[in-house]
């Protein structure tokens, strides 16, 4: 077993803003690791955008911060102390994550962020931006790590003032095991079957599926045009399993109305984590059109599933784990037409569908847990000896 310089496993504590169903797996398997002693902090229970009622966060080190004044100040006296672990601080824009980051880096202990993919399209005021812009150019030359999700990410880290040297791909990772599982449960089976039902493809015909929050860079507007388009030029079953909920989901029933999709198209709301297995098992192709996602989890889970994805082309994982036409689809941002083509090419050569689905189950195994693991671990073993 490797220890750090004082003893025993390597001490990491993670920052993360709040739990979610990715975060939650992984964190579990870090926890599991016998060379790591893992500590989770969460800035939040939940929010508005993931109403939730799963319990997350329960397997493992897991405390929700205790702010005053804006700051937790116990873990911020653990940040000053505790110089021989490793931090990785999930937030940079947080007063109480911002507190950690300067503590570790006056008392020159190790810390790094976890920056995921930055959304640097999002429209800010000019002056917020200005702002932002000017502490992450001071910031990111300081972190000793700055860990990135995805090719895209580690280019617009690199350009926000990111060390080349420092910047390490963290890759998202899935459960490979729980597609298998979960396809042997009653339930979660019994639901599938019920998904398909609803939009008249029971036993017959191909379901498409998009999940995700109704907002606008989710782009599900541009998949239900696509559909619609695809629909009208094909006389066998066609179905579409919408799951999610959000501020769009009037406009977007309103939409599926217009365009006279009927009993095509479900709304199945929010749904749980085993709702969500039920989509992807009920599901033959999972659609996400976005505008903008910076890495999106909903596309690693459908190749985990052995579901065949057409992603658009700003996604960081469909740049990063989709090869067009092989283990899936790639389409130009915002182009109706050519995603409606790419469904239209796959309903009237169904027999690949699947084929093009085993080799995305293929790739996804490229990504085991321990992959991830490998990296945190070995990132921090280098700090902590180099100091």
């Amino acid at each position: 077993m490797s220890v750090n310089p004082a003893g025993g496993p390597i001490r990491i504590h993670q920052i993360h803003m709040l739990p979610t169903t990715y975060s939650n797996y992984f964190y579990r398997v870090l926890y599991e690791n016998p060379e790591i002693d893992l500590r989770v902090y969460h800035l939040f229970r939940e929010s508005c955008r993931h109403p939730r009622n799963s319990t997350l966060a329960m397997d493992y080190h897991n405390t929700y911060m205790n702010l005053i004044l804006g700051i937790d100040w116990s873990l911020l006296k653990t940040a000053w102390y505790d110089t021989e672990s490793f931090f990785i601080v999930g937030d940079w824009a947080y007063l109480p994550t911002v507190a950690v980051i300067l503590a570790r880096w006056v008392r020159g202990a190790p810390v790094g962020v976890w920056a995921d993919t930055p959304q640097e399209d999002i429209c800010r005021p000019p002056l917020k931006k200005w702002l932002r812009s000017k502490y992450l150019r001071w910031l990111l030359p300081k972190l000793d790590i700055v860990f990135g999700t995805g090719k895209k990410a580690l280019r617009l880290l690199r350009g926000m003032g990111a060390r080349q040297e420092r910047l390490v791909d963290l890759p998202y990772i899935v459960d490979l095991d729980r597609p298998r599982q979960a396809s042997q449960e009653p339930e979660i089976k019994a639901n599938a079957q019920q998904f398909r039902n609803l939009v008249g493809c029971a036993s017959k015909g191909i379901v498409f599926s998009m999940l995700g929050n109704f907002i606008p860079r989710k782009g599900v507007d541009i998949g239900l045009q696509a559909f619609a388009r695809c629909l009208r030029q094909v006389q066998k079953p066609l179905g579409l399993l919408i799951a999610g909920e959000g501020p769009e989901r009037q406009k977007l029933q309103l939409l599926a109305d217009k365009l006279d999709l009927g009993n095509s198209v479900a709304f199945l709301g929010w749904q749980e984590p085993e709702g969500v297995e039920a989509v992807y098992l009920g599901s033959d192709v999972v659609l996400h059109p976005a505008r903008s996602d910076p890495f999106p989890v909903v596309i690693l889970d459908a190749m985990n599933w052995s579901k065949l994805v057409i992603g658009s082309d700003v996604c960081g994982n469909v740049e990063d784990r989709i090869v067009h036409g092989v283990n899936g689809f790639s389409f130009p941002s915002e182009d109706v037409e050519e995603l409606s083509r790419i469904m239209l090419h796959l309903v009237n050569q169904s027999e690949n569908i699947r084929k093009i689905g085993r080799r995305a189950r293929q790739t996804a195994e490229e990504w085991p847990a321990q992959r991830g693991v490998n990296i945190v671990l070995e990132t921090a073993k280098n700090l902590l000896s180099a100091r």
